[in-house]
C-alpha cells in the first residue's frame, strides 16, 4: 500500500482523541483498494479539535466549524426530537470538517430527527450509532461527503422509506453497518437530481444484513440508481461490501445507471442477487457470492468475470418496452465459476445477442447446466458438468462435458490437480490477470474463477470481521 506523510486532523476510531489544537505530521495510509482500504488522513490539513457534550452544543460548536475543523459529540445517548443541522459549513478536498463521535459506536443517537445536511461540501461524518427515526441524507448542493463507521439501526416507520440516500457527487460511504430493516424500502440509495445521477460514488467496506422486508419489491440493500436513469452513466464503485442475510428483495444491488463498477462484495445467507436491471457498459467481477445468491444481467456492454457463485445465473432477453428489461447485448461473461444453472429469461419475448460466453465452469446438482436461447453469441471454453448431458443452445463446440474436481478449502470451492480445468482457458484472465484469489496464472490460465496454484492469497471472501466500524 503506498503511504505518504501529511498534516491530519485525527478523527478517533475507538481509540481517543486529539487535543484541541493539536495537529502532528504522521505517515497515514491513502484510500487504497480492496475493502475500503486502510486508515484514512480525515484531512490534510489540521484545524482544531473539540467536545461537544449534548446536541445543543454539537450544534453550536457545527455553526462554528472551519475547513479543517472536528468537531466530536461525547459518549452518550442522545434524543434527537429537532435536527441537528450542518448547514452552510463547506469543508475542501484538503481541510475537511469532520462532524464525529468521540469513540466509533458510543454516541448513540435516538428519536423522530436526525443529523441533517445542506449546502456542506466536504464533511466527514463519522462513528455515530443511528437509532434515529431517519438517516442523513446527503443532496446535490453536498458534494464530496463521506459517511464513515456509523451504524445505522433505525427505528422506521412501518410505511415505505429509505435509509441513506445520495445525490451529490464524490460522495463516499465506507465501514458503516446498515441492520434490521423491516419497512419496503433500501438501506442505500444513490440517485441525483432531475434527469442527472450523482457521480464517482464510492460504496466501500460496509455490512448490509437483515433486511427482512417480505414484500415481492422495493426491498434492496443498495440501489444504485432507477428505471428512468438507467441508460446514464454514473462511473460509481460498488466493493468490499458484505450483504449478510439480504432478504429484503431478489436484487441485493440493483444497478440501475451505466458505467459502473461491482467488485468483491461477498454475499451470504441471501436471496438478493447482483442485478444490472436497467444498465449498460457496467463491471462486475471478483465477487463471492454463496446460498442462493447470483447474477442477473440486462443492457449492453457489460464485462462480468472472476467471479464465484453458488447461486446461478441468468442472462436478460428482454421486452419490447425499453421501460421493462433491456436485452443482453454485446456483453463478456468470462473465467467465472457458477455452481448452479445459468439460464436465459426471454419470457418477455425478447433474446440475448452477440454475448462471448468463454472460459466458463459450470456445475449444477440439476440438469442441464446451461439452457440459452440466444442470437449470434460466441461459446469458448466452457467446462460444464451436471447429471445428465446437454447444454440447449450451446453448440457442442463451446464447451467440455466433465467433471471439474473442485473441493472446499478457503471458503470456496477450488481446483484440485488432475482437473480437466487445469491449463485449458482459451484466454488469460480478464481485467488484472489474476484469479478471484488474488492469484495470476502460471503460465496458460485455468477455465473459471480459480487458478491451481501455490501463489500467495490475496483476496478471501468478506466476514464480517473485514467490513463495517471496526475494521480496519
Amino acid at each position: 500500500m503506498r503511504r505518504t506523510t501529511a498534516r491530519i486532523s485525527v478523527l478517533t476510531a475507538g481509540a481517543g482523541v486529539l487535543a484541541c489544537g493539536t495537529a502532528a505530521a504522521v505517515a497515514v495510509a491513502t484510500e487504497g483498494g480492496g475493502p475500503g482500504g486502510r486508515s484514512t488522513a480525515v484531512s490534510a490539513v489540521a484545524g482544531r479539535t473539540v467536545l461537544a457534550s449534548s446536541p445543543a452544543d454539537l450544534q453550536k460548536k457545527i455553526d462554528a466549524a472551519r475547513p479543517g475543523d472536528t468537531v466530536l459529540l461525547r459518549d452518550g445517548s442522545y434524543r434527537l426530537d429537532t435536527p441537528v443541522r450542518i448547514a452552510g459549513r463547506a469543508g475542501t478536498k484538503q481541510a475537511r470538517i469532520t462532524v464525529g463521535a468521540q469513540h466509533t459506536g458510543k454516541a448513540v443517537l435516538t428519536g423522530t430527527a436526525g443529523i441533517t445536511l445542506s449546502r456542506s461540501p466536504y464533511v466527514t461524518l463519522s462513528g455515530f450509532v443511528f437509532h434515529t427515526r431517519q438517516a442523513p441524507a446527503v443532496p446535490a448542493d453536498s458534494p464530496g461527503v463521506r459517511l464513515t463507521r456509523n451504524t445505522f439501526r433505525l427505528a422506521e416507520p412501518a410505511t415505505k422509506n429509505n435509509w441513506v440516500s445520495v445525490e451529490a457527487d464524490d460522495v463516499r460511504i465506507d465501514r458503516n453497518t446498515f441492520t434490521h430493516k423491516r419497512s419496503q424500502g433500501v438501506y442505500l440509495q444513490i440517485n441525483g437530481p432531475g434527469k442527472t445521477m450523482a457521480q464517482r460514488t464510492r460504496v466501500s467496506g460496509n455490512l448490509f444484513s437483515d433486511h427482512g422486508y417480505t414484500g415481492s419489491n422495493g426491498g434492496e440493500c443498495i440501489r444504485l440508481g432507477y428505471g428512468d436513469k438507467g441508460a446514464v452513466p454514473a462511473h460509481a464503485v460498488i466493493e468490499g461490501n458484505l450483504l449478510d442475510r439480504a432478504n429484503g428483495d431478489a436484487e441485493g444491488i440493483s444497478v440501475k445507471s451505466s458505467n459502473n463498477v461491482i467488485r468483491h462484495n461477498t454475499i451470504r445467507g441471501s436471496k438478493g442477487w447482483i442485478v444490472l436491471r436497467f444498465s449498460n457498459d457496467s463491471q462486475v467481477y471478483g465477487n463471492d457470492l454463496f446460498g442462493t445468491s447470483g447474477i442477473r444481467f440486462y443492457g449492453r456492454g457489460h464485462d462480468i468475470h472472476t467471479n464465484y457463485v453458488e447461486g446461478g445465473v441468468t442472462v436478460g432477453g428482454g421486452t419490447s418496452d425499453p421501460n421493462a428489461y433491456w436485452p443482453a447485448a454485446h456483453v463478456r461473461f468470462t473465467h467465472n465459476t457458477v455452481l448452479g444453472q445459468v439460464r436465459s429469461d426471454h419470457s418477455g419475448g425478447g433474446k440475448a445477442h452477440d454475448l462471448t460466453f468463454a472460459d466458463n465452469v459450470v456445475r449444477t446438482a440439476k440438469a442441464p447446466a446451461v439452457s440459452l436461447s440466444v442470437l449470434t453469441s460466441s461459446f469458448t471454453g466452457n467446462l460444464f458438468f451436471a447429471p445428465a448431458t446437454g447444454a440447449p443452445g450451446v453448440p457442442a463446440s463451446g464447451y467440455r462435458f466433465a467433471d471439474p474436481r473442485l473441493k472446499p478449502s478457503g471458503g470456496l470451492q477450488h481446483l484440485v490437480k488432475g482437473s480437466p480445468a487445469v491449463d485449458a482457458a482459451k484466454n488469460p484472465f480478464p481485467g488484472d490477470g489474476t484469479d478471484t484469489d488474488g492469484q495470476p496464472a502460471a503460465g496458460r490460465a485455468d477455465i473459471g474463477a480459480d487458478e491451481l496454484s501455490t501463489a500467495r492469497v490475496t483476496r478471501t471472501p468478506l466476514t464480517t470481521a473485514d467490513v463495517g466500524p471496526s475494521a480496519n
